[in-house]
């Protein structure tokens, strides 16, 4: 296995050091980084590392230790002379974009795994969810990637001329704007409700996203505390530093428009603070919650109510034999009998007409259930409201949902 010397461990610490130095966003930090990172190799801390990768991460490591910047990054390839870069690749599973879908409650969903999406993609999943009452984006698993794919999911939430969101300030001097565009009709609005999802792995560029939906006010961030990764590198920002190691270094550092500062080393802060894996459900009730506080029609506005009251994702909090038994409609047209054999739970629905339904349920999720052999549009929602249990049906347009009730 490949070991590094003495001589060798000597040129790649100080050319670290030096780049830290002429390149790190603010000049005093990056001279304090390469104080310490030659204290070290003066002090002979690095004499018994002879793994490449060991080397790598010691360096790494004592430059953040005196800086908290997760973008300072070592790393070391035998191979082409270029630290690895992810901005390729960016159209496998569907362009980061692995799901979107609709929500009971029409609410869309979209699942964002890193900011390298192409807009082909960006553009379709808005599409798809143009015409829901609210929308949860998901970027629990979003890592980051390019400033201007967050931009432009940004501008799919605004609307009218182009504004200002955040200026990034490069070592050299330059100044970057990132600005909304104006989409016209292809934009989902400024208007209808937002819940951004997130979790300690959401960093760089998808928290530049979540940053500015909270900063201008646009939406609320569901989940944990983001990882504070705000300070940009120039595209491709790679250092050689020799030996096949090489470094990438913030060259920048990011300032919003509404807040005139940004989100390194604290993170975005969510407005409802949960665990990761409770944020979709707890979003998801959040806008049934607002969707029903506006409704005007008293049948979807009750449908809202009920659905938010459920338990929607996670284990399901009602057992089967709370949910066995027979449901009634309001106005009677329809029972269904909900029976239970070996842990599953089935149903018949009896119309006055005489026809018979017979439904096999299959979990999709906290008091969630699908029909079998129907696609995941026709749902059945169990939820305890005023000491009754009830069940929301849910079906696509143009069919009608509706509420039964155990009797």
């Amino acid at each position: 296995m490949p070991q590094i010397d003495s001589a060798a461990r000597t040129e790649v610490a100080e050319k670290f050091a030096q780049a830290l130095a002429d390149d790190y966003a603010y000049a005093d930090k990056g001279s304090a980084m390469a104080a310490a990172i030659r204290a070290k190799l003066s002090a002979n801390d690095y004499d018994a590392i002879t793994s490449l990768s060991d080397f790598a991460h010691a360096l790494e490591r004592d430059a953040r230790a005196v800086v908290d910047d997760r973008h300072i990054e070592v790393d070391f390839s035998p191979g082409p002379k270029q630290m690895p870069v992810t901005d390729k690749g960016s159209s496998s599973f569907n362009g980061a974009i692995p799901e979107v879908r609709i929500l009971d409650g029409n609410i869309g969903y979209i699942v964002i795994n890193a900011m390298l999406a192409d807009p082909a993609s960006i553009a379709a999943a808005f599409a798809f969810v143009h015409n829901t009452d609210a929308l949860i984006l998901d970027l629990r698993g979003d890592s980051g990637g390019f400033g201007p794919v967050a931009s432009l999911c940004m501008s799919y939430l605004s609307g009218g001329p182009s504004r200002l969101l955040d200026t990034v300030h490069w070592r050299n001097g330059a100044i970057y704007e990132s600005r909304t565009t104006n989409l016209d009709g292809r934009s989902y609005g400024d208007k209808k409700p937002v819940f951004i999802l997130t979790s300690h792995q959401t960093f760089s560029a998808a928290e530049a996203l979540a940053y500015d939906i909270q900063s201008f006010k646009r939406g609320i961030i569901v989940g944990e505390t983001t990882g504070g990764g705000a300070n940009p590198s120039t595209p491709g920002g790679t250092v050689p530093l020799s030996h096949g190691f090489f470094a990438r270094i913030p060259t920048g550092y990011l300032v919003n428009a509404a807040t005139g500062t940004n989100w390194q080393s604290v993170g975005v802060k969510p407005d409802f603070e949960v665990p990761a894996d409770q944020a979709l459900a707890k979003a998801w009730s959040l806008a049934l919650s607002r969707l029903a506080s506006t409704a005007t029609n008293p049948e979807a506005r009750d449908l809202l109510k009920a659905l938010s009251a459920a338990k929607l994702d996670g284990d399901a909090s009602l057992s089967n034999a709370q949910l066995v038994g027979r449901y009634f409609s309001k106005s009677g047209d329809a029972t269904l009998v909900i029976t239970e054999k070996n842990d599953t739970l089935y149903g018949k629905e009896n119309y006055n007409d005489g026809e018979t339904a017979n439904i096999v349920f299959r979990p999709a999720g906290g008091n969630r259930y699908t029909r079998t052999g129907f696609p995941d549009g026709f749902s059945l929602t169990f939820a305890e409201r005023n000491g009754k249990t009830k069940l929301i049906q849910m079906q696509p347009p143009p069919r009608e949902s509706s509420i039964l009730e155990k009797q």
